[in-house]
């Protein structure tokens, strides 16, 4: 037997946290774009990838701490807070493992 319940209530999600996981998407994007740049050019694409990857890298920190911040608030859902700590934060450690080898 499916049990339905409804819940009623005035919980919204928090702006820094949804503003987190556009951070995280465009760091996304930044990091696709210069894995691909990259790619093409076989290596040799110049200082265009490590100028996406510093824009990536900042995206993600800004993330980040807006997600952190989301989870300060009361009353809010805090799923778009928690997505954009796991994405920010992998991003984030995956561009600082690329700046650690690349030295």
């Amino acid at each position: 037997m499916v049990r339905r319940s409804y819940k009623f209530t005035d919980k919204k999600h928090t702006k820094q946290g949804l503003l987190s996981v556009a951070c995280g998407g465009t760091a996304l994007i930044l990091t696709a774009a210069s894995l691909s740049l990259a790619y093409q050019r076989s290596g040799q694409a110049g200082s265009i990838v490590g100028l996406l990857g510093v824009f990536a890298m900042l995206a993600s920190v800004v993330g980040f701490v807006l997600a952190l911040r989301g989870f300060q608030e009361e009353d809010v859902y805090v799923i778009s807070s928690q997505i954009g700590v796991v994405v920010d934060g992998l991003l984030f450690i995956l561009w600082a493992m690329v700046c650690v080898i690349g030295m």
